[in-house]
């Protein structure tokens, strides 16, 4: 090793000294989430209606490589088919997004859910009304790109504060 490849890396690590810190308060501060992060699977709601968007026909539970996905269902007036139980079990969950992928409907979403720690395995079990409650404020809109193109983009409770 040379005593110029020495300098170098002493330069290096002298300007990382000088840069600012990236750690962030965690309890208190929150990071900025990615756009395409998968949190916790959740159902959303119709923003126009204010009803589930699922119709139970089952694909995102067939599509869900650890049988995570358990649901009822009986059938709607208007819908055909609804839920009547609509269970995740989270800590099998691999949060691969196989689930929103299948889903035609798209009444299942990624959201930023990510703080998953408790005590007790049974609070990690959630039912159709914690679901939904928790995909609440998740829309789909479409958008017209730089380039002209219209884009289908799904929008997070915490953006509309930043938006």
């Amino acid at each position: 090793m040379s005593l110029i490849d020495r300098f170098r890396g002493f330069y290096v690590t002298l300007g990382e000294g000088f840069k600012s810190p990236t750690t962030v308060q965690y309890p208190k501060e929150h990071r900025d989430m990615g756009h395409r992060f998968r949190g916790l699977p959740v159902l959303v709601t119709d923003v126009t209606t204010g009803e589930e968007k699922c119709t139970a026909c089952g694909l995102c539970a067939t599509a869900c490589p650890n049988n995570v996905i358990s649901m009822t269902s009986e059938p709607h007036a208007t819908k055909g088919r609804h839920p009547v139980t609509y269970t995740i079990q989270a800590p099998r969950c691999l949060f691969c997004g196989l689930c929103v992928e299948s889903c035609p409907v798209k009444a299942i979403q990624m959201s930023h859910v990510f703080e998953l720690a408790t005590t007790d395995r049974n609070n990690l079990l959630y039912d159709k009304e914690k679901l939904l409650e928790l995909g609440r404020g998740i829309y789909d809109e479409i958008e017209q790109t730089e380039s002209g193109a219209w884009l289908e983009v799904t929008r997070f409770p915490e953006e509309a504060v930043t938006r």
